[in-house]
């Protein structure tokens, strides 16, 4: 994708027009104009503010094989390691999740079966302790799809 084509997605995308976008630039409605159709190309000061605006990088406003900022090889290989520890750490979450589920289920066999005040009151604590961690991790779990 061109450098023009993409000055107008992004604009719209913005919902801005032509002036607006003008406007945040501090340069004419026909500079963008101008820019859209191809006849003439913003300065090196206007592609950093445009990357800024757009919150895009120069990089991909500028390398017209580039079709998002994830087509950036730097990018790419950050985005797919990011992925990739999300998903492990996703996965602890729902482990971490059945494990205090089952603990709170082991503290309430120990408070059925307790004889002893303050080994009920300890079961008790314990339980809700174990109950609130579970419910934490399975709402990161499900809040991280």
């Amino acid at each position: 994708m061109k450098l023009p084509d993409k000055i107008i997605k992004h604009r719209k995308a913005n919902g801005w027009s032509q002036e607006d976008f003008a406007e945040k630039l501090n340069v004419s409605r026909q500079a963008i104009s101008r820019w859209e159709n191809g006849t003439a190309q913003p300065d090196a000061q206007n592609i950093l503010q445009i990357s800024k605006l757009f919150h895009v990088t120069t990089d991909y406003l500028l390398n017209d094989d580039y079709e998002s900022d994830r087509d950036i090889p730097a990018v790419k290989t950050a985005t797919e390691e990011t992925e990739t520890l999300f998903l492990k750490k996703k996965h602890l979450h729902l482990v971490s999740a059945i494990c205090f589920t089952i603990s709170v289920f082991c503290a309430m066999l120990g408070a059925v079966n307790s004889t002893n005040d303050t080994q009920l009151a300890l079961s008790g604590f314990i339980l809700a302790l174990c109950a609130g961690n579970a419910i934490a991790q399975f709402v990161l779990y499900v809040k991280k799809r």
